[in-house]
C-alpha cells in the first residue's frame, strides 16, 4: 500500500470543524470530517456537503511537480481551464473546488498560493 503523504499532512494540519478562508478572502469553508476514503468540505454560505477522495489530493504534488505557477482556475461550470487545478479536480467531482482545495493544501504546507489575480499555486520545496 502506498504511503499517503498528503492525507497525513492534511490530517495533522487541519482538524474537522476548522474553518478556512478562500483564496480571495471573500468566503469561508469548513472541513467537516475525514474518512478512510476522503474528506468532506462544507462549501459556501449554504455549506454544500462536498466529498473529495484522498486520491484527488494525493495526485496534486505530481500534477504540480516540474511546473512553475499553475492557475487555480476555479470555474463554476462543468468546463475548466486547461492545465489548471480545477481541471485536475473535476476528474473527481464536477464542482468548483479548486480554490478551497488550494487553501487546504497551503495550510498543510504542500503548496503556496499567489493570491493576485488570477490566483495561482506552486508546489512547495520538499514535495
Amino acid at each position: 500500500m502506498a504511503v499517503k503523504l498528503v492525507e497525513n499532512v492534511v490530517r495533522a494540519a487541519i482538524s474537522p470543524g476548522d474553518s478556512l478562508v478562500t483564496p480571495s478572502g471573500r468566503g469561508q469553508f469548513t472541513v467537516a470530517r475525514y474518512t478512510s476514503d476522503g474528506l468532506v468540505l462544507l462549501l459556501g454560505e449554504k455549506e454544500a456537503w462536498t466529498p473529495l477522495p484522498w486520491r484527488a489530493l494525493e495526485e496534486v504534488p505530481d500534477f504540480l511537480r516540474g511546473q512553475g505557477w499553475v492557475l487555480i482556475g476555479s470555474s463554476y461550470s462543468l468546463g475548466s481551464r486547461e492545465g489548471s487545478l480545477d481541471e485536475h479536480l473535476k476528474k473527481y467531482i464536477k464542482r468548483a473546488t479548486a480554490g478551497w482545495v488550494a487553501v487546504l493544501l497551503e495550510e498543510a504546507e504542500v503548496l503556496t498560493i499567489d493570491r493576485s489575480r488570477p490566483a495561482r499555486i506552486k508546489l512547495r520545496t520538499g514535495w
